[in-house]
C-alpha cells in the first residue's frame, strides 16, 4: 500500500496546487469559464488515474508491497 501511496501522491499534490492556485490566483471569470472547468475537471482526474493505472500495471497480481 506504501508504493501506491507514492505514486498517487504526486497526482494530489498537483490537485492541491491547481485548487489553490484557482482560489487564490484566478479571477472568477476564467475560474467559471467553460474551457477552465473542463481543463481543471481533466487535469484532476490524469493526475490522480494515470498514477494508479501505471501502479497496478506494473505491479503482478498477487503482489502485496507491505
Amino acid at each position: 500500500m506504501n508504493k501506491l501511496m507514492s505514486y498517487l501522491l504526486p497526482g494530489f499534490l498537483v490537485v492541491a496546487f491547481l485548487s489553490l492556485a484557482k482560489s487564490f490566483f484566478l479571477s472568477p471569470d476564467i475560474a467559471t469559464a467553460g474551457w477552465f472547468v473542463t481543463f481543471y475537471f481533466v487535469a484532476c482526474i490524469v493526475a490522480v488515474i494515470i498514477p494508479a493505472l501505471v501502479y497496478f500495471l506494473r505491479t503482478p497480481p498477487g503482489i502485496s508491497h507491505k
